[in-house]
């Protein structure tokens, strides 16, 4: 019976020591998994990252450009350049030009001195 006792024992050790190194090596298969995926992670974003950023530029640049030409498309020249083209407008004649000055009528004539 001692000798049975003995063997019991060790026995669960053993089996005991087998769970504890069993309960290691998944923990720490575990903790590599993480460690992979979270790498993985990393890099996809920074992938993201540097498309997004590639894309601002572009878009940047094309928010530029568009600036410019609404700029252009808005100067003084260009609108008298279409009037005097497309709707055949002219400078209108001195008497039909009406000045106001503080809400009040002007004569032509003495607002161009001024």
């Amino acid at each position: 019976m001692n000798d049975s006792y003995i063997r019991r024992a060790a026995d669960r050790r053993g089996l005991t020591n087998f769970f504890a190194t069993a309960l290691s090596c998944a923990l720490v298969a575990g903790a590599m998994l993480l460690h992979a995926w979270v790498r993985t992670r990393v890099t996809e974003q920074g992938y993201a990252l540097s498309r997004l950023s590639a894309e601002y530029r572009d878009l940047t640049r094309e928010h530029e450009s568009l600036q410019l030409e609404a700029a252009e498309l808005r100067s003084p020249q260009r609108i008298e350049e279409l009037a005097r083209t497309r709707l055949s407008m002219s400078a209108p004649s001195i008497d039909r030009v009406v000045v106001l000055v503080g809400g009040e009528v002007q004569d032509p004539m003495i607002a161009s001195v001024r």
